[in-house]
């Protein structure tokens, strides 16, 4: 009798813990890929390419401002910063800027553009969380260039990186 427990025992599938199934699991987007996302767009980036994106900007902004989920707040607050920035730098008023920083913002804002990326913008939940993670890694990638911006417009730097939320455990501005 052991025996046959023992036969039916070894022809069932093992079964694997679910804690080692959600380890192996692969992120859909990693910091590098986002990194080569945004260095991709901003070597093609040309000055022309600025003013023909804000030709967009009333449709952007108000993309922008139907975000109602709390989550994506960040996304809302750099992406109309992103577009302030972007118009300053069309009509020239801050001309000591890097052009790498316009470049970048300019390459996030165009990434938000387009409706069918990474994760398609009409999923619900989910459709923008792509756009999230491109816009705080170019705002990341052009920080020194955004706190010169900052200086010379007199705004706050720091919550442009989410510092004004609080109780976030190892968050760094």
């Amino acid at each position: 009798m052991p025996a046959k427990s023992t036969k039916a025992a070894s022809k069932a599938p093992a079964k694997r813990p679910a804690a080692t199934a959600r380890a192996r699991r692969v992120p859909l987007l990693r910091a590098s890929d986002v990194r080569m996302i945004l260095q991709d767009l901003m070597t093609t980036v040309a000055p022309g390419d600025v003013a023909d994106l804000l030709e967009l900007e009333d449709t952007l902004r108000k993309r922008a401002a139907d975000m109602k989920d709390p989550h994506l707040a960040l996304l809302r607050t750099q992406l109309e910063f992103a577009l302030d920035f972007l118009r300053d730098h069309l009509e020239g008023a801050c001309p000591q800027i890097p052009y790498s920083t316009v470049s970048l913002l300019t390459a996030g804002v165009c990434y938000f553009a387009d409706e069918v990326d990474v994760i398609p913008d009409f999923l619900p939940g989910v459709g923008r969380l792509d756009d999230a993670v491109v816009m705080a890694m170019a705002f990341e990638m052009a920080k020194e260039g955004l706190r010169r911006y900052c200086t010379w417009k007199s705004c706050p730097f720091e919550p442009l990186f989410g510092a004004h939320r609080s109780g976030r455990a190892g968050h760094k501005a």
